[in-house]
């Protein structure tokens, strides 16, 4: 469904399948333009492709930050802010993975600076 100017791949598809259904075969579509529209398909297809293969990067690496975070539990940290505490466990807020540390502080992978052994 297209959202403000923004046309789907889906209402693309519609619309360019049905010029070429409507198309007066006397008078075809002048092939430069048929051609843009080709690969202006071609390339809506590709962001698309793109756009999948990002996301699953990106769900990729949050299972790893996930995985390494868990292993701070019960190390302790020192944070960019210079304040050291003990990792009591983890949550999840926002879309993040975050830290809770003995201290009442509730921090993100970003702020560590150091783990002190």
């Amino acid at each position: 469904m297209a959202v403000g100017n923004i046309v789907s791949k889906d209402d693309f598809l519609k619309l360019f399948t049905t010029q070429l259904q409507y198309q007066d075969p006397l008078k075809p579509m002048d092939s430069t333009e048929f051609t843009a529209q080709l690969a202006q398909f071609s390339s809506l297809e590709q962001l698309f492709n793109l756009n999948k293969n990002m996301e699953q990067s990106i769900n990729y690496q949050e299972s790893l930050n996930n995985g390494m975070i868990i292993n701070l539990i019960g190390k302790n940290v020192k944070t960019i802010e210079g304040l050291s505490a003990k990792v009591l466990g983890i949550n999840f807020g926002e879309g993040k993975t975050n830290l809770v540390l003995d201290n009442g502080n509730i921090i993100t992978m970003s702020d560590i600076k150091e783990i002190l052994l």
